[in-house]
């Protein structure tokens, strides 16, 4: 073969190497632009750096009327079918009662997040346009002993130093790119759609990483099936109400009850609580606060609770944001206790009624102009 013609073909090869690239790019961008058609829908199935700053970046490009939801997993909904969580019936009931608003609501409640997570998301989210950032207030979370459990918000945006991260328990990120994979990031990797969101595609078109999947397959074929793990038994065990399972040897007072926390500066989340109120108040950012209710029947059951002491620190917890001018909404008994799965987690129709709650109060209050 001739050096011109071997040409030819890798000419050809190249071609098509481009545009199927331009059609792979073309497919991700449909796929992104239909999943936010209905933002209120899509939660955060991963929390790596390229996902969570592509949520910010749809609420930043988003027009209209933006509310945005933080929390943790009983604003993300693990605990419920994903078309029946706390975001989509606050976004359906609001745009019932203001349907010429145009509402959009995102999102953003991560599973086990913290005061200290809603510290840096809310730093990243400052100024993507927002109208109002909904979070939820869970005591329980003033007691964890890690301070961040999602590291890759300390890549979102990096304004504590070092030295104060240290200080909070906080381990700083260490630089592992070589100058030559920086490069190809920045230059190529980040432009590359499929390859920038190639864990959330997993998720998206496969219900979970691909590897894992089939890895579980070798044991149950019927896991190669779109979104079965949706429908496994623990799953459905876990969506079950609270007063079908049992909860003998689950729940020890001797291991921590829910509100026996010491809110000092000796405790990094009550500490980051306090920066967060700080931000919100400096900052002008427009955010209400509303405390998650809780199942006292199952907690008063097993001893998990102790009244006094649990109300004494929300109260505390309630009063520094709104000395610092953020509205609480107070709804700790707002569901009846057959409407949980657990302690805290709320059926659908336990999130159905915590929906009317809150948006009847944003309106009725002042919080959302008609």
């Amino acid at each position: 073969m001739k050096f011109r013609d071997f040409f030819l073909i890798n000419k050809r090869v190249f071609i098509f190497i481009i545009i199927g690239l331009l059609i792979e790019e073309m497919l991700v961008s449909i796929l992104i632009s239909y999943k936010f058609s209905t933002p209120e829908a899509q939660k955060l199935p991963t929390y790596d750096k390229a996902t969570l700053n592509l949520w910010i970046n749809q609420i930043e490009k988003n027009n209209g009327y933006e509310i945005v939801i933080l929390g943790d997993s009983v604003v993300h909904g693990d605990n419920v079918e994903s078309n029946k969580t706390l975001p989509i019936y606050i976004s359906k009931e609001i745009n019932k009662l203001l349907p010429g608003k145009k509402v959009k609501v995102f999102n953003m409640g991560m599973a086990g997040a913290s005061p200290v997570e809603i510290f840096f998301l809310v730093d990243a989210l400052q100024g993507v346009g927002a109208d109002l950032f909904i979070y939820d207030i869970n005591l329980g979370w003033f007691s964890r002993k890690e301070t961040l459990e999602h590291r890759s918000l300390l890549e979102l945006k990096k304004n504590l130093s070092e030295q104060k991260l240290q200080s909070l328990g906080i381990e700083p990120l260490k630089q592992t790119d070589t100058p030559i994979e920086e490069w190809l990031s920045s230059h190529l990797f980040n432009h590359w759609k499929l390859f920038q969101y190639r864990i959330l595609m997993n998720y998206w078109l496969f219900g979970k990483p691909l590897r894992q999947k089939l890895e579980e397959a070798k044991n149950n074929p019927s896991m190669l099936l779109p979104f079965t793990e949706d429908k496994t038994q623990e799953i459905l065990e876990m969506r079950a109400p609270w007063s079908t399972k049992n909860w003998a040897g689950k729940l020890d007072p001797t291991k921590g009850r829910v509100g026996d926390v010491y809110l000092s500066d000796n405790n990094a989340q009550w500490v980051l609580y306090q920066m967060l109120l700080d931000l919100v108040n400096t900052r002008k950012i427009p955010m209400i606060f509303f405390v998650t209710p809780r199942n006292y029947e199952l907690l008063d059951s097993y001893e998990m609770v102790n009244r006094d002491t649990y109300a004494k620190n929300l109260s505390i917890v309630i009063n520094s944001a709104e000395d610092k001018g953020i509205p609480v909404l107070n709804y700790d008994n707002a569901i009846p206790n057959d409407l949980f799965v657990d302690t805290i987690h709320p059926l659908p129709k336990g999130n159905q009624i915590l929906a009317v709650y809150i948006v009847h109060d944003l309106i009725n209050k002042g919080y959302i102009k008609r």
